[in-house]
């Protein structure tokens, strides 16, 4: 079961979700579905092999690198009790379990959290996610989003 957000959390996360998909496109990615986001799709879910709490995991992006030609799986966090919970365990192995059908390359992973959480989530990412999908991990600090009450 998802996080539970208070009112506040609901729009960090609405505005963490719109700076990431900015972020992606600025990059160069083609982003094709953000949850809450005018233009968008809603994003679908992704199987969920075996993982965790066993549910199929949605993103809060989805976007494509055309020049790795590898899936970008985009989810915001604002590290109010949403990193640790079985949710999001879950969904950390379900989306880098993704890979192309076509060209095989694996999904990479990006996720933005307010500028505060960052340290606690890299602590964090190295306990939970396996050393091997480290590199598939992209933290992005919000320049939006401190954090700070």
């Amino acid at each position: 079961m998802p996080t539970k957000r208070t009112p506040a959390d609901q729009q960090t996360h609405a505005t963490l979700i719109e700076e990431l998909v900015g972020v992606l496109a600025h990059e160069g990615f083609t982003v094709s579905a953000a949850d809450g986001v005018a233009g968008y799709a809603a994003p679908y879910e992704l199987s969920n092999d075996g993982y965790g709490d066993q549910e199929d995991k949605a993103p809060d992006v989805y976007a494509y690198d055309p020049a790795r030609k590898c899936y970008i799986i985009g989810e915001a966090k604002t590290g109010n009790g949403d990193l640790e919970s079985n949710h999001a365990l879950t969904q950390w192995n379900v989306f880098l379990d993704q890979s192309n059908s076509r060209s095989g390359a694996p999904s990479v992973l990006y996720v933005i959290l307010p500028s505060s959480k960052v340290p606690l989530f890299q602590g964090l990412i190295t306990h939970y996610i396996h050393r091997e999908y480290w590199h598939r991990v992209v933290v992005v600090s919000s320049s939006r989003v401190s954090g700070q009450a």
